[in-house]
């Protein structure tokens, strides 16, 4: 190999063609989509526990016996036990992107590693729904069936077929609602400083 060559090839460049990623620049600018994220965690915890407690008036709601009140608070007891350690979890990372400075690329990476993670944790929250409103669909099929004299026992094929129809459209409308949601509120800025840290990385 011709090493004083090449030498004189590299020496020959122009320094003005070499494109040196501005690091800190960069960094700067991931600054942006962190404040998009705490400004949507700003404004969607609120509603979170609006939407929790109004859950809880939903026997009152649905006109549901005094008896069967136990069955439905048993079930919502567990899911705001389990929302309470989300939203633990969702404040911890909110303290994390307000000591985020922008000055390290590791920083960064750990604030990504975060949000995907508490994405994940969102969207498992989300499906812990599920068996509650199992649960309360339940109930409601069950009143209206006493209501026109029938029950579970004895149900028409037609009844049968309406509550495996209702389960089903609910779940799948459930679980898209959830993915969805998160997407449009996190999934755009964690693709965002994804894409910052690949150009760090390049």
């Amino acid at each position: 190999m011709n090493f004083d060559r090449l030498k004189e090839q590299w020496n020959n460049e122009d320094a003005d063609s070499v494109n040196i990623p501005n690091n800190i620049e960069q960094l700067k600018k991931s600054k942006h989509p962190i404040e998009k994220i705490q400004k949507s965690m700003k404004m969607e915890l609120p509603f979170q526990i609006i939407g929790i407690i109004l859950i809880g008036f939903f026997p009152q709601q649905l006109d549901f016996p005094a008896s069967q009140h136990i069955i439905y608070y048993t079930s919502y007891t567990l899911f705001v036990v389990i929302s309470s350690y989300y939203f633990f979890g969702f404040f911890k990372f909110y303290k994390q992107t307000e000591l985020y400075t922008g000055n390290t690329q590791n920083s960064l990476w750990k604030i990504y590693h975060e949000l995907k993670l508490n994405m994940e944790r969102y969207q498992s929250l989300g499906f812990l729904l599920l068996p509650h409103f199992m649960i309360t669909l339940g109930l409601v099929f069950y009143n209206t069936l006493a209501k026109k004299g029938e029950s579970l026992g004895n149900m028409s094929s037609h009844n049968q077929q309406i509550l495996i129809f209702s389960v089903l459209i609910g779940t799948i409308a459930i679980v898209a609602g959830i993915v969805l949601w998160t997407r449009y509120f996190y999934g755009k800025n964690a693709k965002q400083l994804e894409n910052i840290l690949n150009e760090i990385d390049e």
